[in-house]
């Protein structure tokens, strides 16, 4: 009869084993979700770890100074071709959200309407700039009799060593480096996507402007229809980039 309490204090500890491991699976289970999702926004078209980090890394700890250069030359090229083509596509999304804002329904709309806009415009403007400045910076470094070293050190600034796996110290660029040769990148989807929200929140103002019942009206029809086709959109272009996402080893 004295046992039996304990063999319910046992049971009791095992059942909260068994929930504390259930609870350490889920919280496994929820960070690689959020690691998964991380890795969709960050492995698409910016992609600072898979092809961007690792990119740099390969070329930056090359042994052969003839493979070093070659790499080097490589990177500056297909950089200023990616740079080129944030050149022709950010004035064009300019375009659309300077000619878009000037809609007689825009000018109506209440002051965060149009923030939003003007906004998607600094983006576009600012991606322009930024990639002639980078395209510019990359062209005068190629002039030098040393350029090649020079955009090296341009990615690496402080030559901050890293154990690696093998015993040897590798260098490694600064993260806010990696990320700000991305930056025109970032200001063309910061422009597209204001002005892809500015559109929603332009097409469903009308519907809680004007209707106080929910209504099956034409307001209502063209936001419903405007935001099906955009979540579908949204949907099939993250689905490519998961498609499209490579993992690039570092050797």
């Amino acid at each position: 009869m004295a046992d039996a309490p304990l063999l319910g204090r046992a049971d009791d500890a095992s059942r909260s084993t068994g929930s504390r491991m259930k609870n350490a699976r889920n919280v496994d289970s929820s960070a690689n979700i959020l690691h998964s999702i991380f890795k969709i926004f960050s492995g698409g078209l910016l992609a600072p770890a898979d092809t961007t980090y690792a990119t740099i890394m390969i070329l930056l700890n090359s042994t052969d100074s003839e493979e070093q250069d070659d790499l080097t030359r490589q990177w500056r090229d297909h950089k200023l071709n990616e740079l080129s083509f944030m050149g022709v596509v950010s004035p064009l999304v300019a375009v659309c959200l300077v000619s878009t804002g000037s809609w007689p329904e825009i000018s109506s709309k209440p002051w965060y309407i149009r923030a939003i806009w003007y906004s998607g415009i600094i983006f576009a403007l600012f991606s322009v700039l930024t990639a002639t400045q980078q395209s510019l910076r990359l062209h005068r470094l190629s002039a030098h009799r040393d350029g090649l070293h020079l955009i090296r050190l341009c990615l690496v600034r402080d030559r901050k060593p890293l154990d690696s796996e093998d015993g040897q110290r590798k260098l490694v660029p600064k993260p806010f480096q990696v990320w700000s040769w991305q930056s025109s990148m970032m200001f063309l989807l910061m422009a597209v996507a204001c002005l892809l929200i500015g559109m929603l929140v332009l097409v469903w103002s009308a519907v809680v402007k004007e209707t106080e019942k929910v209504t099956y009206d034409e307001n209502l029809k063209l936001a419903t229809s405007f935001t099906v086709v955009l979540a579908v959109s949204v949907i099939y272009f993250f689905a490519t980039q998961v498609s499209l996402m490579v993992g690039v080893r570092v050797d």
